[in-house]
């Protein structure tokens, strides 16, 4: 019996992990850093650029592949190449294959280069980027570092998103209540950073920003180290709605120091406002889109394929009862000021996608899921029933020996 148990054990173990889907099983993690020997090069002097892959995750990694190619302005020079310690490089397409990865190992690609114009702009940023389909944390695939005219000169990158559709959730004062992320991915700090608010038509009264630093319409933010984003309010004014109609709202951003990607400095937000009067309007099919604001602080868009799982549940199960219509409403009543402290701060984001990769599995994957839960349930009584046999065991012989003894 007791071989028959660990046989059933081992078996339910193995198909346990047959069915967890393989990107939960491996965890490699790509890093990137860059740097460059000479920041502010003299007139026709060669720099050298340095790229550094790590693996900072727990297992191998393979197919590994960093894009690294130089801004128009930079060049190879003449007689010159790039030179991978691991893999190789097209100086055409960028590309650097690197292969396979191990855990804790790194591989470096140098870049010489030389400004290529003769008239040098202020900022030449020359960025690498990573892709592997199993990378456990996103945040750190992208490495940029800059050539410049000048020692005066900073170099920063921008970028405006709102934080998916804008909306009105479900309160009693029924306003707008909504977050704008500012973020800078270029090398440099960004200072005296400006967004600016316009609304055509008006068709949301007051719409305004609500945080410091910020009138009304214009937001003045000091400064935005690299790599990080700062989230502005929004608010509005009290308002019903008789009619369904479509609001646009358009933010941009700007800053005194030399933005050297202007593509990503405006969004547009277009709202569907469906009529309403109270909580009880926002029903399926009514028109009204509401936003997973933790979710998208979490993954960092609206269109990453985790939030759009956790939307499609929202409207196609949770908005038909009365009960899943309850949880919306309180979750959108107090979840935008979590999802902004959320989206600061990297380690609570990962935090956050790692606590709802499972229930974002379990809805992508239902019958995996139940599969998997009814597997697990089936180990754990296997081992009760087996540590029920040892102890009964156990218990006869103890019993057996004291009669031996009388």
């Amino acid at each position: 019996m007791r071989l028959h148990l660990v046989g059933v054990t081992a078996l339910t173990v193995v198909a346990v992990l047959a069915l967890v889907p393989q990107r939960l099983c491996a965890a490699p993690d790509i890093a990137l850093q860059m740097t460059v020997d000479t920041a502010v090069p003299a007139a026709g002097q060669p720099v050298q650029f340095t790229i550094t892959a790590s693996n900072i995750g727990t297992d191998d990694a393979s197919g590994v592949q960093v894009t690294d190619q130089l801004p128009a302005e930079l060049r190879i020079p003449t007689g010159m190449a790039a030179f991978p310690s691991t893999g190789t490089y097209d100086a055409a397409t960028g590309i650097w294959s690197i292969g396979a990865l191990a855990a804790g190992a790194n591989a470096t690609l140098v870049i010489p280069a030389i400004v290529a114009t003769t008239t040098q702009p202020p900022c030449s940023v020359n960025v690498a980027v990573s892709s592997l389909a199993l990378d456990t944390q996103t945040a750190n695939n992208r490495a940029v570092a800059a050539v410049k005219r000048s020692a005066a000169d900073r170099c920063v990158d921008l970028g405006v998103s709102a934080n998916g559709t804008f909306v009105l959730p479900c309160t009693e004062t029924r306003h707008l209540d909504a977050y704008v992320y500012v973020s800078n991915r270029g090398p440099d700090v960004a200072s005296n950073v400006f967004v600016d608010l316009t609304q055509a038509p008006a068709a949301i009264p007051g719409l305004r920003f609500d945080s410091a630093g910020c009138t009304t319409t214009r937001c003045t933010v000091p400064s935005i180290a690299a790599g990080t984003q700062v989230a502005l309010h929004l608010i509005s004014d009290d308002f019903r709605n008789t009619r369904q109609q479509t609001a646009t709202s358009a933010f941009a951003t700007s800053s005194s120091d030399t933005d050297y990607l202007t593509t990503n400095n405006q969004v547009t937000a277009t709202s569907d406002i469906p009529p309403f009067t109270d909580c009880s309007d926002l029903v399926p099919d009514s028109g009204a889109k509401v936003s997973c604001f933790i979710a998208t602080a979490a993954y960092g868009s609206p269109l990453e394929p985790h939030v759009r799982v956790l939307r499609e549940f929202r409207d196609r199960y949770l908005q038909r009862t009365a009960l899943g219509r309850a949880f919306i409403g309180f979750y959108y009543r107090h979840s935008p000021p979590l999802a902004a402290v959320i989206a600061e701060h990297e380690w609570l984001r990962t935090l956050v996608r790692l606590l709802l990769t499972p229930l974002v599995l379990a809805i992508a994957f239902p019958v995996r899921a139940f599969m998997l839960a009814a597997l697990v349930a089936t180990l754990l009584v296997a081992m009760n029933r087996r540590a029920r046999i040892v102890a009964r065991h156990a218990t006869a012989g103890i019993q057996e020996r004291r009669a031996h003894r009388r």
